[in-house]
């Protein structure tokens, strides 16, 4: 800017309505001393220059009626916003509320269940601790019998051991009785107290006769006939028990003159013996028989 420039912005300058960038311009130009341009300046009215905050300060009172309508605008939004989220929170809200009252109810039905089955399984254990003790109470019995029947099976064995031997010096007895001579069979079963003597009637015309020595607590017998014919015959003896049955005893062959002494093992002791038959093979042809039915005394 020209100095004749500067000297004809001095009066807006000086009545404060020049602009603020020319403004620093002269005032930039006044520092340096002009004398012509403070002369000028101070010949005129002096008022202080517009600042930048009146300038806006001017613009924002011609702005204030918009700015309130924009504000205004603004603050409805605003509220109306603010209301609609808490509403949107109330709603949220109460709709937590309706979820925790509905898991608050489901705990409380689960906790009534898990009662209920700790109930159950309380009973449950009674009856099983009952069961255990009353399992218990039979074991101690059946230990107790246990040790009862382990004793008697110790007497039965006790017993059956000796049993088994009188049985046994019994059959030796019988062997020794049968295995000896008849008349050493004879003599031994006449000298035990309680044996009998039977007689075998003849059962044909032939005249056959003979005796049986029995015993009715030994197995062993003595059979003696005579009479029997002898030309080729061979004979045996039919033992019938007392339960019914018909047992095959020993075949023999009579002598030259008839007679035949045969040691008889009996299958049974002598007091089950009901019956004995002679019979002629072949055709098993009765010869001699006897009827055992009572104990002879001795």
């Amino acid at each position: 800017m020209t100095h004749d420039e500067l000297r004809a912005v001095l009066p807006p300058y000086a009545a404060g309505e020049l602009e603020e960038e020319p403004a620093e311009v002269v005032r930039a130009h006044l520092a340096t001393g002009c004398p012509d341009c403070l002369g000028a300046l101070f010949r005129l009215p002096v008022g202080r220059p517009r600042s930048r905050w009146e300038a806006g300060l001017r613009r924002e009172r011609r702005l204030a009626p918009a700015t309130a309508v924009v504000l205004a605008l603004a603050l409805a939004a605003l509220v109306g916003w603010t209301i609609r989220d808490l509403r949107q929170r109330e709603a949220e809200r109460r709709a937590e509320s309706v979820r925790a009252a509905a898991r608050l109810i489901e705990v409380e039905t689960a906790r009534a269940e898990a009662v209920a089955r700790s109930d159950a399984f309380g009973r449950t254990l009674e009856a099983v601790r009952a069961e255990v003790a009353e399992a218990r109470a039979a074991a101690r019995g059946a230990a107790g019998e246990r040790a009862r029947l382990e004793a008697e099976l110790a007497a039965a064995e006790a017993r059956s051991g000796s049993l088994l031997r009188s049985i046994r010096r019994r059959d030796a007895e019988i062997d020794r009785l049968l295995g000896g001579a008849p008349e050493r069979t004879l003599a031994d079963l006449a000298a035990m107290p309680g044996f009998g003597v039977a007689r075998l009637e003849p059962r044909t015309s032939d005249g056959a006769r003979g005796h049986l020595l029995w015993h009715p607590a030994r197995a062993a017998a003595l059979l003696y006939a005579f009479g029997l014919p002898a030309a080729g015959r061979s004979y045996r003896v039919e033992l019938e028990l007392d339960d019914g049955r018909v047992q095959a005893g020993p075949a023999f062959a009579a002598g030259s003159d008839g007679e035949a002494i045969l040691p008889i093992r009996l299958p049974v002791v002598g007091a089950r013996l009901r019956g004995v038959t002679v019979v002629q093979d072949p055709g098993a042809r009765p010869v001699l028989g006897a009827r055992l039915g009572v104990q002879p005394a001795g």
